[in-house]
């Protein structure tokens, strides 16, 4: 895991920390573009999962709050999944971010409904996926652990 964060009070006041732009992917839609300041990133990626996230906060001007968040496949027939957000302020993106399901996006690799495949082969098969999943869950918590912690350390 890796996080990088300024607090919102010092990424406001800060004049080493100009506004610039910023373009957050949008998977199917527009992306959203912004004049804001890096407020805190961070990525849950480890070698023994299928997929990580990346995060990224931004402030903008008026107190506005932009949440990136990208989900990365390992497989190359998986599509990465891309997701950006607006929020009024820091509290309500905090919520959006804690109430993220990480894995929303992870793909079960078997046709349950094929009549060919045993029900021995569907429960392994659902076992491995539950591993998957319960493996990017703990990386997910863990990096929203870092970030939030590092929000909230005085400048």
């Amino acid at each position: 895991m890796s996080i990088a964060a300024m607090p919102p009070q010092q990424a406001a006041t800060d004049p080493g920390q100009a506004a610039r732009p910023v373009v957050l992917r949008v998977s199917g839609g527009k992306p959203l573009r912004l004049t804001a300041m890096l407020l805190a990133e961070g990525t849950s990626w480890s070698p023994r999962i299928p997929a990580w996230h990346e995060v990224s906060l931004f402030a903008g001007p008026g107190g506005e709050i932009a949440l990136g968040i990208s989900t990365f496949k390992k497989s190359a027939h998986e599509a990465d999944v891309h997701r950006a957000e607006l929020f009024p302020d820091l509290d309500a993106a905090l919520g959006a971010l804690e109430g993220f399901d990480p894995t929303a996006d992870l793909a079960a690799r078997i046709d349950a409904a094929d009549p060919r495949i045993s029900g021995a082969v569907v429960a392994l098969q659902a076992a491995a996926l539950r591993q998957q999943a319960d493996g990017l869950a703990r990386q997910w918590r863990g990096m929203l652990g870092e970030l939030l912690y590092q929000l909230c350390q005085p400048e």
